[in-house]
């Protein structure tokens, strides 16, 4: 059985857990392997406590059989050129193991009934150009590729384009 909460501090280390796992198989052709490396479970679970404590950001967690298996961070858009009937999907991270079996379909499709219902018409969110499985999922979530793109470092130059999709 699939249900997902709000996180809270208590949470942080299994979002750590969740992030890191995620974070190694997802960009693992894409971020340079050097850098994957570094990421650790212990310094992704002080960043998720120091935010949850600071209400910095909102996570949800997806639970399977009461098991920590992926989480969604939603809020306002941070993009300076939307407007505030924008929200954002921060990020969405699942464990490797719980990919392609529906669980980021209904994690997602959670996440963007909360941003709905948080007043906003329609929701943004940013994914690496490379990372191909994400934008046919993103795709498939009823997501478009809007033109916009930022270049980011994460060892590399890497290219961002921002997507969004209509909640009405």
């Amino acid at each position: 059985m699939l249900y997902i909460r709000y996180a809270t501090v208590d949470d942080a280390r299994e979002l750590g857990r969740i992030h890191c796992s995620s974070w190694k198989d997802a960009y693992k052709n894409i971020v340079p392997s050097n850098l994957l490396e570094k990421i650790n479970e212990e310094k992704r679970y002080e960043r998720f406590k120091k935010a949850l404590t600071e209400g910095v950001e909102e996570d949800a967690i997806l639970f399977e059989e009461n098991i920590a298996v992926g989480f969604i961070c939603i809020g306002k858009c941070r993009d300076k050129d939307m407007d505030d009937t924008c929200g954002e999907v921060w990020g969405i991270y699942l464990l490797p193991s719980c990919t392609r079996k529906g669980m980021g379909y209904e994690l997602m499709k959670w996440g963007l009934e909360e941003i709905k219902k948080k007043g906003y018409k329609k929701a943004t969110l940013w994914v690496l150009e490379e990372n191909h499985d994400a934008i046919e999922f993103y795709k498939k979530m009823g997501f478009k590729y809007e033109g916009t793109t930022n270049n980011i470092t994460i060892g590399k130059v890497l290219k961002e384009c921002r997507y969004i999709k209509d909640l009405n």
